[in-house]
């Protein structure tokens, strides 16, 4: 299998949502997730499998969850706003919070 950097991508539009290609250790990858993109509240890290096809009009291109072993699909860490555990990988306080 091929094996991918740890490359943090801002890929949501509407939602903050990070991936990078590869799947890589979920805590690991939360430490670089969170490191990058502090205001963020990130959490539900997990491993998807993501098929790339053609954008129309502004976007160049979309990424679609995929079932391993679809023709075309390659693996990433995903993550996104206020996912599972944002509050411990974010290090949220009582009083940040609110």
């Amino acid at each position: 299998m091929k094996s991918y950097p740890l490359d943090i991508e801002s890929v949501g539009e509407d939602t903050y949502i990070v991936m990078s290609r590869g799947h890589h250790d979920l805590e690991l990858y939360m430490t670089e997730a969170v490191k990058e993109r502090p205001r963020w509240c990130l959490g539900g890290p997990e491993h998807v499998w993501v098929k790339t096809v053609p954008g129309r009009g502004t976007y160049a291109s979309f990424y679609h969850f995929v079932p391993e072993g679809t023709r075309g699909a390659w693996p990433a860490t995903y993550c996104y706003e206020y996912g599972d555990g944002y509050e411990r990988y974010n290090g949220m306080s009582e009083e940040r919070a609110q």
